[in-house]
């Protein structure tokens, strides 16, 4: 029984870090075109779009299953021994540290930027603190999008070990 379980929570965890993946692909390809505007147009013209609010509900579904399948991970590692769960281990410690990061660093960001509703928005700040966040928030994108490949490909290797 134990197997089935953590071979149902590997392909549920790499189904969510893909998830997470595409999508963190998607804003970085909207907010830094490789041949279109420059970022605080760019981010302009997305809230403007009738899909930029459609994918804070995308979040809203999906970010906490993502944790709660990625802290599953790390007390069932825990539990059955890190020799025997390994990858499992290493998917759930990518999933607690892209916690960390959405709390630490994006939300904040996003909240500013008006990406989450509840913040200020772009308009009420100085386009050259719209232009400042936007590349914070694109320089840590990258590192996410990092913790996430990392995570789904551990998150398959874990599946296919059990």
């Amino acid at each position: 029984m134990p197997e089935i379980f953590a071979r149902a929570e590997s392909l549920l965890l790499a189904m969510f870090f893909a998830a997470a993946w595409g999508a963190h692909l998607l804003w970085a390809s909207v907010f830094f075109p490789p041949v279109a505007a420059e970022p605080p147009k760019s981010l302009f013209d997305w809230l403007a779009t009738p899909y930029a609010m459609r994918l804070f509900g995308f979040w809203r579904r999906l970010v906490p299953c993502l944790y709660l399948l990625a802290l599953i991970a790390v007390v069932e590692a825990a539990i059955m021994g890190l020799r025997t769960r390994p990858t499992l281990a290493v998917a759930g410690v990518c999933g607690l540290l892209h916690a960390a990061m959405v709390f630490g660093i994006f939300l904040p960001i996003n909240l500013k930027l008006g990406l989450d509703p509840g913040g200020p928005g772009p308009s009420s700040l100085a386009p050259q603190m719209v232009e400042t966040l936007l590349r914070r928030w694109g320089r840590w994108n990258f590192v996410r999008i990092g913790v996430e490949t990392t995570g789904l490909i551990a998150a398959l290797f874990a599946f296919r070990a059990s």
